[in-house]
C-alpha cells in the first residue's frame, strides 16, 4: 500500500470498520493486516466483500485496468466505489462510463491532505450521484473530518482539486521557496523570511472572497492597486531574482499574466480581473 491507500485504510480501522485490503503487491497488505485488516487477493475479492470501495491507486490508467479485471457480477446490489486517484475532469467523467457496465456506483473524489491528517482534519472531497454519498457519508466521514459532498457532477472534486491544490497551494508554496532563494542570496535565513510571509495569509482571508466575489460580479474596479501597479512591481521584482542569476519562473509566470491583462485592456482593473484572461485562454 502507498502512503495515502495506507493511510485511508488505517483510518477506517480506527473507525471500527471492518476492513478488507489490496495490494498489486501482496506483501504491502501486512502492516494493515497486524492492524486488523483483512487481506484481499484479488479485486473481485476485495469489491466482493464489503458494500464500500476505496481505491487510491497511481493514476487512472491502473484504475481502469483494476476495474476491466473485476469479475462480472461479483459486486453485491448498491455497492459503491469510491476513487480518490488523482486526475481530471476529463478522466473522472471517462471512469464514470466505465463502471455502468459493472453494477456498482461510482464516486469521483479527492484528497486535499497529507497522508499524516487522514482521519483526523483531512478534507476528502466527493462528488457523484448524492444518494450514494447520503447512503454512506457517516463510513467515509472516517477519513476526515472535512469529508464532504460536492455535487452530483462527477468531475467537481478533481476539479477543485487541481485548482485549490494544485495551482494553488503548491504553486505558493513553490513561490515561497523562491522567494527563499532569493532571501537567503542576501543573506536572510529561511526561518526568518517566513515569519513575514505569514503575515499574508491573513491578507489572503479577505482578498481571496473579495476577489471571488468581483469574479461573480464582473465587475474589476479597485481604488486600492491596479494591474498596471502590480505589473511594475513584478517586473522589477522579476528582474532583481534574474539579476543575481536566479530564474524566478514563478515571479515570470505571474507577470506573463498581468501582461496579457494590460494587452487585454484591463490595466486599470484589480488583480482579480486577470480572471477574465486566463478564462478566455482556456
Amino acid at each position: 500500500m502507498g502512503l495515502m491507500g495506507s493511510a485511508v485504510a488505517k483510518a477506517f480501522i480506527d473507525a471500527g470498520h471492518d476492513v478488507a485490503v489490496w495490494n498489486r503487491t501482496p506483501a504491502k497488505c501486512v502492516a494493515l493486516a497486524d492492524q486488523g485488516a483483512r487481506t484481499a487477493w484479488t479485486p473481485s475479492e476485495a469489491v466482493a466483500w464489503g458494500e464500500v470501495t476505496v481505491a487510491v491507486l497511481s493514476d487512472y490508467r491502473v484504475v481502469r485496468e483494476v476495474v476491466t479485471s473485476i469479475a462480472p457480477g461479483c459486486a453485491a446490489a448498491g455497492t459503491v466505489f469510491l476513487n480518490l486517484t488523482t486526475g481530471d475532469a476529463a478522466a473522472a467523467a471517462d471512469m464514470e462510463k466505465t463502471f455502468a457496465s459493472t453494477g456498482m456506483t461510482y464516486l469521483d473524489g479527492a484528497v486535499l491532505a497529507y497522508p499524516k491528517d487522514v482521519g483526523t482534519t483531512a478534507d476528502i472531497l466527493v462528488s457523484g450521484p448524492e444518494a450514494a454519498w447520503q447512503r454512506y457519508r457517516d463510513v467515509l466521514a472516517a477519513m476526515g473530518a472535512g469529508t464532504v459532498h460536492t455535487s452530483e457532477a462527477i468531475h467537481e472534486a478533481n476539479v477543485i482539486d487541481t485548482a485549490a491544490t494544485g495551482s494553488f497551494f503548491c504553486t505558493a508554496l513553490g513561490a515561497f521557496y523562491e522567494a527563499s532563494a532569493y532571501a537567503s542570496h542576501h543573506g536572510v535565513p529561511a526561518d526568518r523570511l517566513a515569519v513575514h510571509a505569514l503575515r499574508f495569509l491573513d491578507l489572503l482571508r479577505t482578498e481571496i472572497p473579495e476577489g471571488a466575489r468581483q469574479i461573480k460580479s464582473g465587475s474589476y474596479e479597485t481604488d486600492q492597486a491596479t494591474i498596471h501597479t502590480y505589473e511594475a512591481a513584478m517586473a522589477l521584482i522579476t528582474d532583481t531574482a534574474r539579476a543575481i542569476g536566479q530564474p524566478a519562473h514563478i515571479s515570470a509566470g505571474f507577470l506573463a499574466n498581468l501582461r496579457a491583462a494590460q494587452a487585454a485592456g484591463l490595466g486599470d482593473r484589480s488583480l482579480a480581473a486577470t480572471h477574465e484572461v486566463l478564462r478566455r485562454a482556456g
